[in-house]
C-alpha cells in the first residue's frame, strides 16, 4: 500500500510530540512546539496583526495574509497549538487573539534556557546585530 493511500481508519494517530525528559522544555509548555508554530512567514504575520489589536475576526485576518479561508483555519490550528492564539466563536463568527499569558511563559521558559547555558538576556541586548554584506 502506498503511504498516500491510507484512510482514515488504517491510519495511526500521531502524538504530539514533548521534548527529551529533563530538559527544560519538557511538558505541555515544550518549546519546540512554539516556535513551530512561529516558523512560518504567514503565521508571523497573523501574530503581528492580533498584537496590535485585542481580537480579530478569522474572515479579516483571512483577507490581510490573502489565504483561503480553510488555509486560515490550517494556520490558526497551529498557532493554537503552539499555544499562540486562542479562539472563540460567536455566532458562526469565529474571533482569535493573542494567548499573552502563554506567550510570555514561552519566553521565561526560554530565557531560562538562555540563563542555563550562561548567557543572560542583558548579553542578548548588548550584542551587537550583525549585518549581511558587511565585513
Amino acid at each position: 500500500m502506498h503511504p498516500a493511500d491510507t484512510s482514515p481508519a488504517t491510519s495511526v494517530a500521531r502524538r504530539p510530540r514533548m521534548a527529551l525528559p529533563g530538559s527544560i522544555a519538557a511538558g505541555a509548555n515544550d518549546l519546540s512546539v512554539h516556535f513551530e508554530g512561529l516558523a512560518n512567514p504567514t503565521r508571523l504575520l497573523i501574530v503581528e496583526q492580533l498584537a496590535a489589536t485585542p481580537e480579530m475576526r478569522v474572515s479579516e485576518l483571512a483577507d490581510i495574509c490573502q489565504v483561503s479561508q480553510p488555509r486560515m483555519s490550517w494556520h490558526l490550528r497551529i498557532l493554537r497549538k503552539a499555544q499562540v492564539v486562542r479562539t472563540r466563536r460567536e455566532g458562526r463568527e469565529v474571533f482569535c487573539r493573542l494567548d499573552r499569558e502563554a506567550i510570555a511563559a514561552h519566553f521565561r521558559s526560554f530565557a531560562r534556557l538562555l540563563q542555563s547555558a550562561g548567557m543572560q538576556l542583558a548579553d542578548m541586548q548588548t550584542h551587537p546585530t550583525i549585518s549581511e554584506g558587511t565585513s
